[in-house]
């Protein structure tokens, strides 16, 4: 049992690398166009959400976006206001990568682990450094689902044992696994991770899908402490602004843990026919998506709220509290 589960975190270790790797590549051959996507930031709500969500689908990860967007705050580059859209927008962009993730459990989830023949030979054979990057990019989507594949064959090795396959079907409060989610990627700071991780336990049976729903939702929550730390030292607004982002998440989850414990199996059921793969991956979309659409009139109280909670006398708050998007 103990190499199983040695195997399964050399597979998460596995996933994040690629991601990782995606992430640095993809800047490099978009070099300029995240900087682009901020400055074409305008006084439409609408406008700042798809700045989010390209920037995070770019980035493969909304911490990532979180981040720069709190440094750009921090500069007086991007406004407390336009910076809670962009949050939003950010946090429907990164679902993109759990959409992917669904894809490992389809027949064709083979050839994309192949692109790590492909990802190589374009870095081994070409000579230019854009078509290099490329060749990492697509090298380590490959090297994503490999990760995927380890924690997927560890998880089958750990089935095995009564005590661990017991282990998540026994653990009936929602509140308990919101808080293993929150911990979990606090720790790893990926819910990306989380969710290859739950998708997987899903699939085999290991994990209810109900349970998955309740720790993607505790995921959203623990992703917002990258955004927190790299707040610390920042101006008021920086801090504010990581606020904001734990404060949209933690919105989404009281709005739909309601629905999830009442309706959550009658809509599994109801939705059967879809692989239990696609469902989690749905639910992570529809869970930010719907998020954003009853939050996004409030951006102004949200705001608000965040200076109500970090408050400071000494800052001027005359033109954000002025500002109408």
């Amino acid at each position: 049992m103990f190499s199983s589960i040695l195997t399964l975190f050399s597979g998460i270790g596995t996933f994040l690398l690629g991601m990782k790797l995606i992430s640095s590549n993809l800047q490099k051959v978009a070099s300029g166009k995240i900087e682009k996507l901020f400055n074409s930031i305008s006084n439409s709500k609408l406008v700042s959400v798809g700045v989010g969500v390209g920037s995070a689908a770019v980035l493969q990860s909304s911490s990532a976006t979180t981040v720069i967007l709190v440094s750009l705050v921090n500069s007086g580059i991007v406004t407390l206001m336009q910076a809670t859209c962009i949050i939003m927008g950010a946090n429907i962009g990164t679902t993109f990568t759990a959409l992917i993730i669904s894809f490992n459990y389809l027949p064709i989830g083979e050839m994309f682990a192949f692109l790590s023949f492909v990802g190589v030979m374009l870095v081994m054979v070409d000579k230019s450094e854009k078509l290099k990057s490329i060749g990492w990019i697509v090298g380590s989507c490959g090297l994503m689902f490999i990760g995927l594949d380890i924690i997927k064959l560890s998880a089958m090795a750990l089935s095995e044992f009564s005590s661990f396959n017991s282990l998540f079907l026994s653990i009936n409060s929602p509140f308990i696994l919101l808080a293993l989610g929150t911990l979990f990627t606090a720790i790893i700071q990926s819910s990306s991770a989380l969710t290859g991780i739950v998708i997987t336990f899903s699939h085999l049976g290991i994990m209810p899908v109900t349970g998955a729903f309740y720790l993607i939702m505790g995921g959203n929550i623990g992703s917002c402490m990258t955004a927190l730390l790299a707040s610390i030292g920042g101006n008021v607004n920086a801090k504010r602004t990581a606020f904001i982002n734990l404060l949209f998440n933690a919105l989404g989850v009281l709005i739909f843990l309601p629905f999830v414990i009442v309706f959550g199996e009658k809509t599994v059921n109801l939705l059967k026919n879809l692989s239990v793969s696609v469902l989690i991956a749905y639910f992570h979309i529809a869970f930010n998506l719907i998020t954003t659409l009853v939050l996004l009139p409030f951006t102004k109280k949200l705001t608000d709220l965040s200076m109500l909670f970090i408050y400071d006398k000494k800052d001027n708050n005359m033109l954000v509290m002025g500002e109408k998007l």
